[in-house]
């Protein structure tokens, strides 16, 4: 048996040493990683997007804006999808309350709580490529944005945004809403499982079908009534509601309800799908249960006390 004398020792964790350094890996930094994957996801969907000036961001107009040119100090509302490159977060329903915001348009996606971040004003954001890009309203546009400018290494958990995720928006900026958010409620029925055909529609866009006409007495716009009642949101999750609640129907609730719930008497049910114009418009109830812009569904029974 050879015994290894110390200078071999010496020289075998040299090399050892030597050949460890020459296998150093190397990391990517945060940018070269956002900026590898937003690549990969572009030429795996063989996406024709272009590059945004100097930034990371890419941008598709998908569909060219028809309306007004957007102004920058003026509200408007948006609808949006957005999902991870990776798939595994997946916001895409138009009809969940998540997928929307009104606000003043400049600080969209940033400087909001809808955005997950509270700075504003980059280089290269969203609103700087609607302006130059869409430039209308009622357009519709896709946006990648690095997740370094999003929600970053962290993401968001409890809304299953994963860490590094950078997104994938489609976003279409209304100028007229009436008729987008008409389309929504012939959604909201059909999804409900109920027929379009059942429902008479108002002029202000409201659709309701009486379910019982009620043998108790004539409600009118200034009657307090007791009611027992549904509300739910557009995909139909149950927002709010109540088996015996006292409403003034002039002045203590929406619009709606003044305008649909006399059409029935003390003892009736009403079924009424509305738009937001009737409902909490564009900014959403105050306690912030009812977002933005956002169509409701109620079931209504008036009781004859």
């Amino acid at each position: 048996m050879i015994k290894s004398t110390p200078c071999i020792v010496a020289i075998g964790i040299a090399a050892i040493a030597l050949s460890m350094g020459c296998q150093k890996k190397e990391y990517q930094s945060f940018e070269e990683l956002d900026n590898a994957n937003i690549r990969e996801y572009i030429q795996k969907n063989n996406l024709t997007v272009h590059q945004y000036k100097e930034t990371d961001l890419f941008y598709q107009v998908l569909e060219e804006g028809t309306g007004d040119p957007i102004d920058y100090t003026k509200t408007y509302p948006i609808v949006y999808t957005v999902k991870s490159l990776d798939g595994t977060y997946n916001s895409a329903d138009t009809l969940s309350a998540n997928n929307r915001y009104a606000a003043f348009f400049g600080y969209f996606p940033f400087g909001s709580s809808a955005a997950g971040t509270p700075t504003v004003e980059r280089t290269g954001d969203f609103k700087e490529v609607i302006r130059e890009v869409l430039q209308k309203a009622n357009g519709k546009v896709r946006i990648i944005v690095p997740s370094r400018l999003m929600y970053g290494r962290n993401g968001v958990p409890s809304r299953g945004i994963p860490p590094n995720a950078s997104l994938d928006y489609v976003v279409t900026v209304h100028n007229n809403f009436a008729d987008y958010e008409d389309g929504v409620i012939h959604q909201m029925i059909a999804s409900a499982s109920l027929n379009i055909d059942d429902f008479t529609k108002t002029e202000d866009n409201i659709y309701y079908h009486i379910v019982e006409q009620g043998d108790g007495d004539a409600i009118t716009a200034d009657s307090t009534v007791t009611v027992a009642y549904t509300l739910k949101s557009p995909n139909g999750t149950v927002l709010d509601s109540n088996t015996d609640a006292d409403f003034d129907l002039d002045g203590g609730v929406i619009s709606a309800w003044t305008k649909i719930v006399p059409l029935i008497n003390k003892g009736g049910k009403i079924r009424f799908f509305t738009p937001s114009t009737s409902a909490y418009s564009r900014a959403g109830s105050s306690d912030g249960r009812i977002a933005p812009f956002l169509s409701l569904d109620f079931e209504v029974e008036v009781k004859d006390e």
